[in-house]
């Protein structure tokens, strides 16, 4: 037999849902599996190497995953309160997506892990699934009603866009279903049409190996055409978002500056921009990764001590670093300086030997 409306349970037992947080409810089993989905585009490499939900699709897609579960709680968290608009960059400055500004799961965190110890006090059996490779995040967005899937691959709401984090918890009680909604993209594609990279030519399909923020996560090597549409990313990439007009119903701040100074960022530890930055996704905790998306984004943003920097950096002890930086040199026109700060005959480092071979034959 079902249970009360969610949102009335949470209200009797003195639960405030907080601004920005949207929820409903799915009730178990679902019968939904995105597993084959998931699959497919893995064997299509669209993941482009990405592990998270495609390191075991046949879980992470799978609905039904407790048998103890009757309904999974999914909540929706709208993180952008207003929209912040860099008119423009000086030189040497690189910029953040709006998504990754700060660590925007908090919230969402401390409000899931406020439902679950209220279940467990009941001594109702919860599972929680937040950013987690374990689970299919949007997997019971649509059928909850609170959006649908946007020709962008990412998750919409009126009024919200795609500005929202999604979180899960599955629990051992049943709750009364909310009415179904109807949305769809129609027949916009402002999303397609804004991807510099053409990662979203596909309706509902996203090919993250065109995909710039993808590249910006990656450990593997940044293919020399992508490095230059990185512009001067540092982390992220904001134009399928923006350009999606249910997410624009916000305040415009023009007079925000959003950007990094990329030089400070080259000439801070590694260890130190993993500190700063920890809720960035940085491919084995290795800032290096970090500092090599600063050198790309300053090599097409260069500043005038942007040349001293990339030499002085030719002395790194990280093949990584020295590998992009030869690049760099190459990019802002200073190649030939090269043999005077690298010593080529001595280096050890293949990769680093690779790049210089090709670049030196591209001159």
């Amino acid at each position: 037999m079902e249970d009360i409306n969610l949102l009335n349970y949470l209200s009797q037992n003195n639960i405030e849902v907080p601004d920005g947080i949207s929820l409903s409810v799915v009730n178990l089993p679902s019968d939904l599996d995105r597993s084959l989905q998931i699959e497919k585009a893995k064997q299509e490499n669209r993941h482009a190497n990405m592990k998270f939900t495609f390191s075991e699709p046949t879980y992470s897609g799978l609905g039904d995953k407790f048998e103890w579960a009757q309904s999974c709680i999914i909540v929706s968290y709208s993180y952008l309160k207003q929209n912040n608009f860099n008119l423009g960059y000086s030189p040497g400055e690189g910029s953040i997506a709006r998504f990754a500004k700060e660590d925007y799961y908090v919230p969402l965190k401390k409000f899931i892990t406020l439902i679950k110890e209220h279940f467990e006090n009941k001594n109702l059996r919860t599972a929680q699934f937040i950013d987690n490779p374990k689970h299919y995040d949007r997997l019971f967005f649509e059928q909850a009603g609170l959006g649908w899937q946007g020709k962008s691959t990412m998750m919409l709401s009126p009024g919200k866009g795609p500005w929202q984090l999604i979180g899960n918890i599955y629990v051992e009680k049943k709750f009364k279903l909310e009415k179904k909604n109807d949305y769809s993209c129609g027949s916009c594609n402002l999303c397609q049409i804004s991807c510099p990279t053409g990662a979203l030519d596909d309706d509902y399909v996203l090919d993250s190996t065109k995909c710039i923020s993808y590249w910006l996560q990656s450990p593997d090597i940044i293919p020399h055409e992508m490095r230059e549409r990185l512009g001067n990313r540092f982390y992220g990439c904001d134009e399928c978002l923006i350009s999606c007009p249910p997410g624009q119903d916000r305040k415009i701040n023009i007079s925000s500056n959003s950007s990094v100074d990329l030089i400070e960022i080259l000439n801070t530890e590694s260890e130190e921009l993993v500190k700063k930055y920890n809720w960035f996704y940085i491919p084995k905790r290795d800032g290096d990764f970090l500092k090599r998306n600063a050198i790309i984004a300053l090599a097409n943003n260069p500043s005038k001590n942007s040349k001293d920097t990339f030499l002085k950096l030719l002395n790194s002890e990280s093949d990584l670093i020295r590998f992009y930086c030869i690049w760099a040199l190459w990019k802002i026109g200073e190649f030939y300086l090269l043999h005077k700060y690298l010593d080529i005959e001595n280096e050890e480092s293949n990769l680093v030997l690779n790049e210089y071979q090709r670049l030196n034959e591209m001159i």
